[in-house]
């Protein structure tokens, strides 16, 4: 199942990038068992891919801010907040054939339950995964011996970190008063499931900053490459908490609109997309910084 998935991803690259490597990868996805990872793997490539490839013969490399990409993504799922998430009609309607249904009423629970834990954990794990980082920061500001470059470094993530406390807070809030407390417009199981969905990647996205600033300074290397793991792992359970989602629309799809059900799949890809690319660029980030400590 993993492998097809897998071998999917590989249309995801520019054309030219398959004319010339495409038949050598899919070899080799097909000779090696295939996971989470390796989707993660092909999806964030194909992103990278698009983001360096040649227009022409003569063209120059097209490259566009990482950052860039991020705030696009994060702007497209807060556009598709108000179509996915404030749909009421059809949010509300399903949660009255869900109810009707026998036995179907807990089945929903269990899985409306399981997507918000899913988020919530991969929210929890993206604040926290920098836990390690910043303990080594307030370290290095307190060595007075300590190189200069290090403990600027260690400055400047600190200082960030202060930065990020207000927006992270407020999107995790948002997640909360949505998710659990039902504040505001009524959701529905299948709102108060896909919420995470729509916020744990800008919570990544905003975490990012303090390992791609730490990575300027080669003693930290082993805590940026702990982070990029921890955000990988978070990467993987937004991704699987899209799955109880999908399975209670498909649940409700008889009430719904198929622009609806459009919009709930294109919010879950670009949620999983984003992700993925986050925790790439950190791992990626944390292999350059190692790199450069090891011996030549």
């Amino acid at each position: 199942m993993m492998r097809a998935v897998a071998m999917a991803m590989l249309t995801l690259y520019p054309r030219a990038w398959r004319e010339r490597y495409g038949e050598e990868v899919a070899d080799l996805v097909a000779s090696r068992p295939a996971g989470v990872r390796t989707v993660l793997d092909l999806v964030s490539g194909a992103a990278d891919a698009w983001l360096h490839h040649r227009r022409g013969p003569a063209a120059g490399t097209l490259t566009v801010p990482f950052a860039a990409v991020l705030a696009c993504m994060g702007a497209a799922l807060l556009l598709l907040w108000n179509p996915g998430l404030r749909d009421t009609a059809d949010l509300v309607s399903m949660r009255g054939a869900w109810a009707g249904a026998a036995g179907a009423g807990s089945i929903a629970t269990q899985l409306h339950d399981l997507a918000r834990l899913l988020h919530a954990g991969a929210g929890a794990m993206a604040v926290l995964s920098v836990t390690p980082l910043l303990s080594a920061c307030f370290a290095a500001r307190r060595r007075s011996a300590q190189d200069p470059i290090n403990r600027m470094t260690a400055r400047t993530v600190i200082v960030t970190a202060v930065a990020l406390v207000i927006p992270v807070g407020l999107v995790g809030l948002g997640f909360v008063s949505t998710a659990y407390l039902d504040v505001g417009y009524p959701t529905g199981p299948l709102g108060e499931a896909m919420v995470g969905g729509f916020l744990v990647p800008p919570i990544m996205a905003l975490v990012l900053a303090l390992p791609m600033t730490a990575a300027d300074s080669p003693a930290f290397g082993a805590e940026v490459r702990r982070t990029g793991q921890v955000l990988a792992t978070a990467a993987i359970c937004n991704t699987l908490a899209w799955v109880p989602v999908a399975i209670l629309l498909v649940m409700g799809r008889e009430n719904v609109w198929w622009s609806f059900v459009g919009t709930v799949t294109t919010s879950a890809l670009v949620s999983v997309w984003m992700a993925a690319l986050v925790a790439r660029s950190a791992i990626r980030r944390g292999r350059t910084v190692m790199g450069r400590l090891s011996p030549a």
